[in-house]
């Protein structure tokens, strides 16, 4: 019994940090037209997703509105890696 629990709490710990450690693409209230893909989803990968943003368009994005995903393709909006450097297509899954 002690074995099943102790494994149940071994794969419930990992589900949670993979939960944490995912990549998204951002999407941002001031820039509309750019998502910028990171790893992480924390508040450190979103200060990383708008710290990029900025370098790509030289001027404040606003704040973060959401997410878009693992993936960006371009089209209607502009994908750019965390460097701000933009992409046709990036996938950070």
């Amino acid at each position: 019994m002690k074995k099943q629990i102790l494994i149940s709490l071994i794969l419930g710990s990992a589900f949670f940090l993979s939960a944490d450690i995912s990549a998204k693409c951002f999407a941002f209230s001031k820039a509309k037209d750019v998502s910028v893909c990171v790893d992480g989803n924390d508040n450190k990968a979103r200060g990383k997703a708008k710290d990029a943003c900025k370098k790509n368009t030289g001027k404040d994005c606003g704040n973060v509105t959401g997410y878009s995903g693992s993936k960006c393709n371009s089209g209607k909006v502009n994908c750019v890696d965390s460097s701000g450097k933009v992409q046709k297509k990036i996938s950070v899954d």
